[in-house]
């Protein structure tokens, strides 16, 4: 098996969430010989300020935007494919170790099940967070209500994005994949989060055996460029770019997992 683990820390911050929020959960279950379809976009965009007028961002106030993005998309043709997922977005303000969106898929895809062997199973996914945030000193250049932090806390400027995912056309793969993510808490000290783990092997993979692993080709990835600044200025004070990325094809296994604070 490839298994590939990376972990990050910078020092991105959390936002306050609005006086409303929001909850949405999918859930879904499909069992098809013959084609299946799915697509998935969800995007979150969180400020502490008047998001209608960015860019750009007000840097008197410390005005700051982050977004969540995932997509998916799903297109098994010609075979036998088993699809369970679950999606939960919430817009509330979260805790160390609880997420503003999460989602678990388990996939399975077989050419041969419909009798015919010249199917595919085409699929990607991806999560990213993004942060931008001017730098502020509250109490002095922003006030307690537009960062949930104590008077006199520094809150540097901050300038990330990462994203992580996998794609893969294969005639024969069992998919498991988990993502969460953070960027809304009522406290700085809860960290901006996101994580992501995938594995790819066969229908009926027996352990230690790649004779039965997954029949085709599969990329899984993770890129980060992160920025953050030098007391409450917009000077640059560490910079992280990163790119991790892992292709199998034949018959394979292939297993990554990322995660990613802020703090």
């Amino acid at each position: 098996m490839i298994a590939v683990f990376g972990t990050f820390a910078t020092a991105a911050r959390t936002l306050p969430p609005t006086n409303e929020t929001t909850s949405i959960t999918t859930r879904t279950s499909a069992a098809v010989i013959g084609n299946l379809y799915s697509h998935s976009d969800i995007v979150y965009v969180q400020g502490n300020n008047d998001l209608s007028d960015n860019p750009p961002l007000n840097a008197t106030s410390g005005e700051g935007q982050s977004t969540i993005s995932y997509q998916q998309d799903i297109m098994a043709i010609s075979g036998e494919a088993t699809y369970d997922k679950y999606t939960n977005l919430d817009t509330g303000p979260k805790t160390a170790n609880s997420d503003n969106f999460e989602s678990t898929q388990i996939l399975t895809y077989d050419t041969n099940g419909d009798g015919d062997s010249t199917g595919k199973m085409i699929a990607d996914e991806s999560i990213l967070v993004e942060t931008i945030a001017y730098g502020a000193t509250v109490g002095e250049t922003c006030c307690d209500s537009v960062w949930g932090a104590p008077d006199g806390a520094v809150l540097p400027s901050t300038n990330g994005v990462i994203v992580a995912g996998s794609e893969m056309v294969v005639s024969e793969a069992a998919v498991t994949s988990a993502t969460g993510a953070t960027i809304t808490a009522d406290s700085t000290s809860t960290p901006v989060s996101m994580d992501y783990y995938v594995e790819i092997e066969g229908v009926n993979q027996t352990e230690g055996d790649l004779t039965t692993g997954a029949v085709g080709t599969a990329t899984v990835y993770v890129n980060a460029n992160l920025q953050e600044g030098i007391g409450n200025s917009t000077a640059v004070g560490s910079e992280i770019t990163y790119s991790d990325v892992t292709t199998a094809s034949g018959l394979f296994n292939l297993a990554k997992e990322v995660s990613y604070t802020s703090g």
